[in-house]
This record gives structure tokens, sequence and C-alpha cells, in this order.
């Protein structure tokens, strides 16, 4: 083989590599901190592929056989910010909040503020390959739709039970308890995806009294003995009096809890 051969042998070899590199979903070597700010400059989301020590072998296969297909390949390279995050490091420990309370090995879309979007796994995408680039598509427009709202529900994190109760009946409103736990994450999701929505945050605001409290905490196991909350989040409009006019629960998306809000306000006769 003369030296012509070898060199063209070699730039096939490094240009085939370098197509390999590009055909396939590029994992950035940044802290979710770096991401964030990424992010925020970028106005694309981040995507953790969350593990372990060792790749599980389902993760392997996706890696093989989705993380390279073409679609998929353009739109995360366009919309997204990959990261992998080892959960056995101190990056992982750091990590653990923002997975509020979801198990892993686990794929995760946050927004530029480092809010969990969605999530999807191994077998997950394996099963139907399509779902990995639904969830990113949802993923980029629940992050859009976030950064261009700006109000949020103004809850009342002070004021005692009989003050509220006095405020209601002076007000001629009822209201909103938002009954959570720290360990809920239904609760979680809606403080930090519907709560924060304008037009959420805009008809609580002008309609109620709102209040979230902790079951757990301060005068939430009392009330929650009191109004039977035994599943979280527990949502419920009580009027002046004390009397419970209205209750409902778990995660729910804007128009469903808006609509929740309107059945109560109805069944006070306004």
């Amino acid at each position: 083989m003369n030296k012509t051969t070898f060199l063209l042998l070699v730039a096939i070899f490094i240009g085939s590599v370098q197509v390999s590199a590009q055909n396939k979903i590029r994992f950035r070597d940044l802290t979710f901190d770096q991401a964030m700010k990424e992010a925020a400059k970028t106005h694309k989301i981040i995507f953790v592929d969350v593990q372990n020590n060792s790749i599980s072998s389902m993760a392997q296969r996706v890696e093989d056989s989705v993380f390279v297909m073409p679609g998929i390949v353009e739109y995360f390279n366009k919309h997204v910010i990959p990261i992998r995050i080892n959960m056995s490091t101190e990056e992982g420990k750091k990590f653990i909040p923002r997975l509020a309370m979801l198990m892993y090995p686990v794929y995760v879309f946050h927004d530029q503020r480092g809010d969990q979007l969605s999530f999807i796994n191994a077998a997950q995408i394996l099963k139907d390959p399509k779902s990995l680039m639904v969830t990113a598509q949802s993923s980029v427009a629940t992050a859009h739709q976030k950064e261009v709202n700006t109000r949020e529900i103004v809850f009342d994190r002070k004021s005692k039970w009989n003050a509220l109760l006095a405020k209601a009946k002076k007000e001629n409103k009822l209201i909103f308890i938002d009954a959570y736990t720290t360990w809920c994450r239904p609760c979680i999701q809606m403080a930090k995806d519907v709560f924060t929505l304008d037009k959420v945050a805009d008809f609580y605001n002008k309609n109620f009294i709102n209040v979230s409290m902790d079951m757990e905490k301060g005068e939430g196991p009392e009330l929650g003995k009191k109004y039977e909350v035994e599943a979280y989040p527990a949502f419920l409009f009580i009027n002046g009096d004390g009397e419970l006019v209205h209750r409902d629960g778990g995660f729910m998306e804007a128009p469903s809890f808006i609509q929740v809000g309107e059945s109560a306000i109805r069944k006070t006769g306004k």
C-alpha cells in the first residue's frame, strides 16, 4: 500500500467517524446548572439521561437503535440540550430535587429554569420509538408556553385559618385550599406547571382567596382531618362559615382546573 492510498483510507475512516457522530443525539459534557444557562440563552430545553454507574441493557438498545434515527437526531440537535447525570456522583446528589420524586433510570425533559416538563423511560421508547419524539415536542411546546407566562396564583401563606375565614366572609369569596404534601409528585407538578399559567392565575386570583397548605405541618393536619382529606393534591373550596362547598383533586390540565373553580362558584349561586 503506497502512502497516497494509506492517507486516503485514513481520510475515509475519519470522515465516516465524523458522520457517525453527527448522526446520533450528541450528549454534552455539562452540569445541570451549565445546561440551564445555555438553555436560557438558546431557548432550548434540557434532556437528561438519568442513570447509575452502569447503563442498562434497555438503555443501550435505545442508544444504538433510537438515538440514531434521523428525524429524532435532527429535532434534538435543533431544540434540545442533551446531558447525562450519574446519580452516584456528587452532581447526581445535587440533581435529586429536580427529579421531583421520580424513580430512575429515566429520561427527563426540563425547561431553562430547571422545572421538569415530562419524562419517559427506555422500555416505553423501545416499545414505541415515536413516543420519544412526541414527548420531546410536547416538552418544547410546554416550555415555550411557560416562557411567555408571567403570572401565577398568589397564595396567602401567612394568615391563620380564622383570619382567612373572616376575610372570605368580608369579601364574599370562597377560600381555595391547595392541600398538598412535600412528597406528592402531582402536587409538585400542579405548582410548577399549572398554577404558573396566566389564564389559571387570572381566574383564581380574581375569584378566590388562595391558600397553599402543607397537610403535614401547622394547621394542615387539623384541617385535613376536618375536611376528610385522604389524597393529594386535594382542592377544597370553603365559604366564610367554614363550610365545604366543593372539592376535587389530582393532577389536571389548566382547562379542567379552571372548570373545577367554575363549579365551585356555581354552587354558591353566583
